[in-house]
């Protein structure tokens, strides 16, 4: 049986016929010995070997030019920050960049030693590259970052806060003293009706109907400005437990969350309100896992309600509800209790002897 040789050669552009002109390197015994040998040759033929490929820093640009044009102004500028950083530390290099280097840079191995690249980044930088190839028909033999992005659920495999320990959270809110209250209010809004953070933050009384229980959510903060929620302008119920949570909320201003000042809340500053109410409460909760992911699992697993009901209070499509429910829904918490008390008023059969019979 042969053993399977790596190729190396470089691009170096097309003649006058349209041909791809390459430089052969050689074959060898691994593709960590084929990329570095690549490398070096690239060095000798003077940094050449990139024929048309545009640069890595000048590509992203080119990129996400167009990005802007076809995706809403949230995803832009979400894709523009994730590429940040490859645009700069490969900037002045052409794209073709080897298999190796782009496994040292996303894994913070190498010359890139202690700066492992977040997941999302190197997601971005994968989709970058598929754009070039399929998309642009850059003249690339491969994707060098494919099946680099290691995918992680962070804290999606953490318990969402028990009963108790929601309660817990709602207490501790007690630290922020005169706005205890307002912050109370907005921990179990947020867990009762599924909404995001920002999208609260944006909330108007106008958009909350106490007679028909319902909430127009018609825009959220994101990055300092008003802009429509992820999910589209959507109406969703508005719980008894959310309802009784803002009853008590002053009602003389346009926003029905505010900060201690008075103004529109924002990350930076619920996030320091947060940090105040985890120090008093002993847990480690961010404040979307503490209210999206127990709310999700309240009603699902609680409640019991449908994956449709849960799909429309939530904004997701039924056709992504499962692969939600997966992440938020964590149908794992309780499960085990739920058998110990299904089996609490049975009477089991005594097991069968090998070979007897049972009594």
């Amino acid at each position: 049986m042969s053993r399977k040789r790596w190729t190396g050669r470089i691009y170096l552009g097309r003649d006058a016929a349209g041909k791809q002109l390459f430089h052969w390197v050689g074959r060898f015994d691994t593709r960590r010995e084929r990329d570095e040998a690549v490398a070096r040759a690239r060095v000798e033929l003077g940094g050449g070997g990139a024929g048309d490929l545009p640069l890595c820093d000048a590509y992203v640009e080119r990129y996400l030019a167009e990005y802007e044009r076809t995706k809403k102004d949230s995803s832009y500028a979400t894709q523009r920050e994730r590429l940040k950083r490859f645009a700069r530390d490969f900037k002045g290099r052409p794209l073709d960049i080897s298999r190796s280097e782009a496994k040292d840079w996303a894994n913070g191995e190498g010359r890139w030693a202690g700066r492992a690249v977040p997941a999302s980044n190197v997601a971005a930088v994968v989709t970058l590259y598929n754009h070039a190839i399929d998309e642009d028909d850059l003249p690339l033999e491969r994707n060098p970052f494919r099946k680099l992005s290691r995918r992680t659920r962070g804290r999606a495999d953490q318990a969402p806060p028990t009963d108790r320990q929601f309660a817990a959270l709602l207490a501790a809110c007690s630290a922020l003293g005169e706005y205890a209250p307002q912050m109370r209010a907005l921990v179990a809004f947020l867990a009762f009706t599924l909404m995001r953070p920002g999208e609260a933050y944006a909330l108007e009384w106008a958009d909350v109907d106490f007679e028909a229980m319902r909430i127009r959510k018609g825009r959220r903060l994101y990055r300092g400005s008003v802009a429509e929620p992820k999910t589209g302008a959507v109406t969703i119920a508005l719980t008894p437990p959310a309802r009784d949570a803002i009853l008590g909320l002053a009602r003389d201003r346009r926003l029905v969350f505010a900060s201690k000042t008075g103004r529109r809340l924002s990350q930076s500053t619920v996030s320091g309100y947060w940090s105040q109410v985890l120090a008093s409460s002993g847990l480690d909760f961010d404040l979307y896992h503490a209210t999206k992911h127990y709310g999700v699992h309240y009603l699902w697993a609680e409640l019991g309600l449908s994956r449709r009901a849960i799909a429309a209070q939530a904004g997701w499509s039924l056709a992504t509800v499962d692969k939600m429910l997966a992440i938020y829904g964590h149908g794992e918490v309780g499960a085990l209790e739920e058998v110990d008390r299904a089996f609490e008023n049975v009477v089991p059969l005594r097991p069968r002897a090998a070979g007897g019979t049972q009594s």
